[in-house]
């Protein structure tokens, strides 16, 4: 992604928005996150102190592979309200894509899990209680009330 510096107004801010159909993540074939669509952008320029100042909405989507079940699942990474800062120096084309590429993948999920993403799903490999009796918390009271503790097990505990 590249901005032009020339189209900015001086003392105003230049709205860029499209889409950028070319993979700027540049992942491995093999990897659980693959690109699956255009990055969507709208975003204002605006020169600041002889730097560059990028803010808006970033949208990229992938297909993940879910940690747990290892199916395919769809997710968006959606940088809103992100803010990108370079340099001029005597550039007046200045490429923001590394910059861009960096913080898209440092937003993907480390654990992707398939009911969190675009279209979040049931994971079949997710444990679950089937009913609320099947897990119900102790109740402090009991274990006062029988005269027992953790202590008190421990304290029997001989390790000789």
């Amino acid at each position: 992604m590249t901005v032009d510096i020339r189209n900015i107004p001086e003392d105003e801010h230049l709205t860029i928005e499209g889409e950028l159909t070319d993979d700027i993540c540049q992942l491995p074939e093999n990897d659980a996150a693959s690109v699956s669509g255009p990055l969507t952008y709208r975003a204002e320029a605006s020169i600041i102190s002889e730097n560059l100042l990028l803010r808006g909405n970033f949208n990229q989507p992938f297909e993940l592979t879910c940690c747990r079940c290892n199916q395919a699942f769809r997710h968006t990474v959606r940088l809103s309200g992100h803010s990108l800062l370079a340099p001029l120096g005597n550039l007046t084309l200045i490429d923001l894509t590394d910059a861009l590429r960096e913080d898209i993948i440092l937003a993907l999920p480390n654990f992707p899990h398939c009911n969190n993403g675009d279209n979040p799903m049931d994971c079949p490999a997710r444990g679950r209680f089937h009913t609320e009796e099947d897990f119900l918390p102790t109740d402090p009271k009991e274990n006062k009330a029988s005269g027992s503790s953790s202590w008190e097990t421990l304290d029997k505990l001989k390790l000789d």
